[in-house]
């Protein structure tokens, strides 16, 4: 019976200790955090430039097809010839091919670039929360941006507002 009570005892005892270290953990909602940032707001006119050049040039593609299907449509209905007929079927195809590839090398070039640019946000971000984090005492700190963060008993572990204080200098 002694050595069940010592046991149960033992057992309290890290209980005890697991749940005073799980205040040491933090919340941060990086997304809010990054969403306050000057330099999103730059990032972010960057990449709708790159998005607008590719546009344009999809705008420009869209109106080559349908002019190539303007002109095959009349040819055709005029009589012109099998070769006529032949040449601008394979043209509508190459802009076709041109239109896709455009595309997905926008795709492309835009998960790029925002990478790129927000790369250095999310890095300075990432500082600031360590930053925070040390002079408040937590030891980790858990991104509540997707929602991980269920539930808390101390709303003093959202440590968002401090992170952005850090960044903004105030």
């Amino acid at each position: 019976m002694k050595s069940f009570i010592l046991g149960f005892v033992a057992l309290f005892a890290g209980i005890s200790t697991t749940f005073g270290q799980s205040s040491s953990i933090a919340y941060v909602n990086t997304q809010v955090i990054i969403d306050t940032l000057p330099s999103k707001d730059t990032a972010e006119v960057a990449l709708a430039k790159v998005a607008n050049d590719y546009q344009l040039a999809i705008q420009n593609l869209e109106r080559e097809i349908q002019a190539k299907q303007q002109e095959f449509q009349a040819k055709s209905q005029a009589g012109a010839s099998k070769t006529q007929l032949e040449l601008l079927q394979k043209s509508y195809e190459r802009l076709a091919r041109e239109y896709q590839e455009t595309q997905q090398m926008a795709q492309q070039e835009m998960q790029m670039k925002r990478a790129e640019l927000f790369e250095p946000i999310i890095n300075e971000v990432k500082k600031a929360i360590g930053v925070v984090a040390g002079k408040k005492g937590y030891t980790s700190v858990m991104d509540n941006s997707a929602g991980i963060v269920v539930w808390t008993a101390n709303d003093k572990d959202d440590i968002t507002a401090a992170v952005i204080a850090q960044m903004l200098g105030k």
